[in-house]
């Protein structure tokens, strides 16, 4: 069954824009690398990407599956050269300014939690919750997207650059109006590795908003470790001159790169949020629809095997890292999706007490009021059900039973 998407209507006017030329704005607006390359050089006037140049692989790979397989409008188009444009500008910006700085890279990186699950399992409530304690130090959008001058202390929630990246992000919502009932977003809230992954042109920032298969198989398989050494050097900096007890980080495909992730951060402590899949599997199917038909009108609704396949691939792939570094155990903590909704606070406390952190009065108080501030529909409804997507709910249950006794997860549908 088709998805109803319901957008603005200004956003036929613009993508008649393209439809006029019968090139959809491909003769207006360029994806060739080289291209957009320049244009951030121009923009910026400066020149190196830096030594590290493993984002130049897939960030042609990216720039030619979009061209020959998103199906792009015109607005799409513009959006996709303007985050491409936004990532390669921020990067010459940020090794600038390490190169200006070099006692940046000196920062200490030391026991930073990281957030992940799958997708629409709870990180996002979670990591927000834990971003209410003074203690910790969460990436804002702002700063991810705008990183350079690095944020400081005096003027951190003052920042001119909060507003721009407030209106670049909530674009989605002025296109499609019911997507803020599915996922909210801002300038100033905590978000994902993502926009740093983004940096290196690592597909999460992508895949969930564009048609690019090509894409996707190019970068499955990598070595991503470089990927998690240049996370790295941007939470230097982003630290250089505001800075926390510790880092709190969130990207539900860390779940799948634990192995890469402790190569760079073998300190790192890991909060696992579990979920039943079939629950997840028509939720997040359903916002990537949305999101890439914000961008293409050739947009069919997801695929929902390949959905099924992917999350199974993912959930086997976190088994068997767990299984494969034993050593790692008391650095991961698995939390069931229904105690963090039920009991938040509870939730959080077990988190706390697992890794002897000292819970105090003021972010538990801050948590509480988080929780009375953001009741579950708060900003609307979105219903998903398991029978619109096609699929056999024996044949699901069953391909995901050995991950839901492994951790206890309740089915939802």
């Amino acid at each position: 069954m088709a998805t109803e998407i319901q957008q603005s209507s200004w956003v036929a006017y613009v993508n008649s824009l393209g439809k006029g030329l019968g090139d959809d704005g491909r003769s207006l607006i360029s994806l060739e690398p080289d291209a957009v390359m320049k244009a951030a050089k121009n923009n910026t006037g400066l020149i190196d990407f830096g030594e590290d140049d493993w984002f130049v692989e897939p960030l042609e790979s990216l720039c030619k599956s979009l061209d020959e397989e998103a199906s792009l409008t015109l607005l799409g188009r513009v959006m996709a050269r303007h985050e491409i444009q936004l990532l390669l500008q921020n990067r010459l910006m940020i090794e600038e300014e390490l190169k200006q700085n070099p006692e940046i890279l000196e920062q200490e990186i030391l026991d930073p939690i990281f957030v992940c699950g799958l997708g629409r399992s709870g990180t996002t409530v979670l990591h927000e919750l834990l971003s209410e304690d003074p203690d910790h130090r969460v990436p804002l959008l702002w700063e991810m997207w705008h990183s350079v001058p690095p944020p400081e202390t005096a003027t951190y929630t003052t920042d001119l650059r909060i507003e721009i990246a407030d209106r670049e992000i909530n674009l989605s919502a002025e296109i499609d109006p019911d997507f803020s009932t599915m996922h909210t977003n801002g300038g100033a809230r905590p978000n994902e590795c993502i926009f740093i992954f983004g940096l290196q042109f690592l597909g999460d920032f992508f895949l969930g908003q564009y048609n690019i298969p090509s894409f996707a198989m190019a970068t499955a398989e990598k070595d991503l470790t470089p990927v998690y050494a240049y996370h790295k050097k941007v939470l230097q900096l982003l630290q250089w001159k505001h800075r926390g007890e510790r880092w709190v980080l969130k990207t539900p495909a860390h779940i799948g790169r634990l192995n890469f992730l402790f190569e760079v951060y073998p300190d790192a402590r890991i909060v696992v949020t579990h979920r039943d899949p079939l629950r997840v599997m028509s939720s997040m199917s359903n916002l990537t629809t949305h999101l890439k038909a914000m961008r293409s009108e050739a947009t069919a609704d997801a695929d929902m095997m390949m959905a099924s396949l992917g999350q199974k691939m993912l959930l086997d792939r976190y088994m068997a890292l767990c299984d494969r570094m034993p050593e790692k155990a008391d650095q991961i903590f698995d939390m069931r999706y229904q105690d963090l909704i039920e009991d938040p606070l509870g939730a959080i406390a077990a988190v706390y007490s697992y890794w002897g952190l000292r819970f105090g009065d003021t972010a538990r108080e801050r948590m509480q009021s988080y929780v009375e501030r953001n009741p579950k529909g708060k900003h609307g409804t979105h219903e998903y059900r398991f029978e619109e997507t096609g699929l056999d709910l024996i044949g699901e249950r069953a391909k995901f039973a050995a991950y839901q006794e492994r951790f206890n997860v309740p089915s939802e549908v």
